[in-house]
């Protein structure tokens, strides 16, 4: 993580990082845990591109809404297009509630947040999710392969 991305979630978005890593405190699982506060610190500057460059060159984001983007490209140009409209302002939150190791170059995360709307600390039940990160090792550094999300709690829609 470069300074600045440091900066701005320890100052902004994560004022607390031992809280944020709560029992997930080995080194291995604080640098996977990396993606979702790079990803969150990108998000904090509305940063297309920071969010893109978080996933693999042919890395999959998947969210409610029938939203389906494969490749940085596709997701770089869904972002800028949402922090243009309907993200304009916004931010993201969340905190591990699983880290995985399937073998030493992939790990699955599990967390638990949202989208803070422009100005809001707390997520609105509407915009909590559950989300799933499907990370891979290249070149010494943790990226997105697969990242989805569902909605959670109060802001839940599937009906059985």
């Amino acid at each position: 993580m470069d300074p600045v991305d440091v900066e701005v979630v320890m100052s902004v978005v994560v004022p607390d990082l031992d809280a944020y890593y709560g029992s997930f405190t080995s080194e291995r699982e604080k640098e996977a845990l990396g993606v979702p506060l790079r990803l969150v610190a990108a998000w904090s500057k509305n940063d297309a591109d920071g969010v893109a460059d978080q996933f693999t060159e042919d890395g999959v984001m998947i969210l409610p809404g029938d939203v389906f983007k494969q490749g940085r490209e596709e997701i770089r140009s869904f972002m800028a297009a949402a922090y243009a409209g309907p993200f304009k302002g916004t931010g993201v939150t969340g905190a591990p509630v699983d880290v995985r190791f399937v073998s030493d170059e992939v790990a699955l995360l599990r967390t638990h947040g949202g989208i803070l709307a422009p100005g809001e600390t707390e997520i609105a039940p509407e915009l909590a999710v559950r989300s799933t990160w499907v990370l891979v090792k290249q070149d010494g550094e943790w990226k997105l392969a697969g990242y989805q999300n569902s909605p959670r709690g109060a802001g839940a829609t599937l009906r059985w």
